[in-house]
């Protein structure tokens, strides 16, 4: 606790990752826990034991870690309770869709604010919540959702305006487009679809070979069988698995085939022209966004199951995004133009926006010299 005279300012961050889903979550969380403990906020993680295991991997981890113990939803709720009573937390902010209207019905606050971060998923659900606080979405267009009719009073912080990447992404060196030389490929921390062998199969078929670079997450299941792929590809690939300096491989990126998700975010600010993959519906809206903006195409696989009924559909929309690729590859202006759009229109840093509505007390010019430090 802090004894002092200044006001304590704690934030609780609730969000859950395993594997399969989840590590993006957990990405914009840390993006946002970066930014809170460089200006002096308490950040306390609370996690289960499956998603810690993820935190203790990363050597840009920032913020207390208190693992949750209980082994229901109506424990839980009541063990997260608690603990923003006891350490005083001004917020406690839910990331994942499992924290659902009848979760946080539950939650007894008192004095803790609540807010949520959003995809779309309190919206598809039309139902009113008086108790949410604040709203976070900051995907491009996510200012034109009627949030208004979900919680009127509820602070909304979205659209670009509020974007928040981790640290590393402020810090890299900007490559210039014309130094860039690989194709990148990555499908997230866990790569659910099991889309990365495939893709790559398809491009051993081809009879062009481009310089390779495939990322994958901490989560991915096939990594065995990727690299005994790769020991007897024809192909040029080096492979990054659990890579904690991703802007610094995006960097090199002269095009990107990339699931949709919050590593689209990551992509623009990195000025990396990509084909974004749609694998879930909570992807669309962002995605379609993106689209609009010139420095990216996108296709969408949502059909993708393990079912035989569809796996023609998906072998065939595989190889037309890697006919896309070949395609784009050997545009060099048109993949100069979608990196110049890129650069025109990503958002520096969001952070002061979301910390002034969290704590609209604070004076900008302390608030500004913080995050100067």
């Amino acid at each position: 606790m802090s004894n002092n005279s200044n006001p304590v300012r704690c934030v609780v961050i609730r969000v859950e990752a395993n594997v399969g889903i989840g590590l993006g979550h957990l990405m914009r969380c840390l993006a946002l826990a970066q930014g809170l403990a460089k200006c002096q906020v308490r950040v306390i993680f609370a996690l289960s034991q499956a998603c810690l295991d993820h935190c203790q991997k990363r050597d840009d981890w920032v913020g207390e870690i208190y693992l949750l113990s209980s082994r229901t939803a109506a424990n839980e709720q009541q063990e997260l309770t608690q603990l923003c009573s006891d350490e005083q937390a001004n917020w406690l902010i839910l990331d994942g869709y499992q924290f659902d209207f009848d979760y946080r019905r539950s939650l007894d606050l008192k004095t803790c604010k609540l807010a949520m971060f959003d995809d779309g998923q309190l919206i598809e659900a039309k139902r009113q919540d008086s108790k949410i606080a604040m709203v976070i979405n900051w995907a491009n267009g996510a200012d034109t959702l009627a949030y208004d009719r979900l919680s009127s009073n509820a602070l909304r912080c979205t659209g670009a305006k509020y974007r928040v990447l981790r640290r590393e992404f402020y810090q890299v060196e900007e490559m210039p487009f014309e130094t860039r030389t690989r194709l990148i490929i990555t499908f997230g921390g866990s790569d659910p679809s099991e889309l990365t062998l495939p893709l790559l199969q398809h491009f051993e078929d081809s009879a062009i070979r481009l310089p390779i670079t495939v990322i994958t997450g901490s989560g991915y299941q096939q990594l065995d069988e990727l690299e005994r792929f790769l020991n007897v590809s024809r192909l040029s690939v080096e492979h990054f698995h659990d890579c904690h300096s991703m802007a610094d491989v995006y960097q090199k990126g002269r095009l990107v085939v990339s699931a949709a998700g919050g590593s689209q975010f990551e992509l623009l600010h990195c000025a990396a022209p990509s084909i974004l993959v749609v694998l879930a519906e909570n992807q669309l809206f962002a995605s379609e966004q993106a689209s609009t903006q010139g420095w990216c195409s996108v296709s969408t696989l949502l059909e993708y199951t393990k079912d035989d009924a569809f796996g023609m559909n998906q072998n065939q929309q595989l190889k037309q995004i890697v006919q896309k690729t070949l395609a784009l590859w050997h545009q060099p202006e048109q993949l100069h133009y979608m990196h110049s759009k890129a650069k025109a229109i990503r958002q520096q840093n969001g952070f002061v926006h979301i910390y002034t509505a969290l704590y609209p007390e604070t004076p900008n010019h302390s608030l500004e010299a913080s995050i100067d430090e």
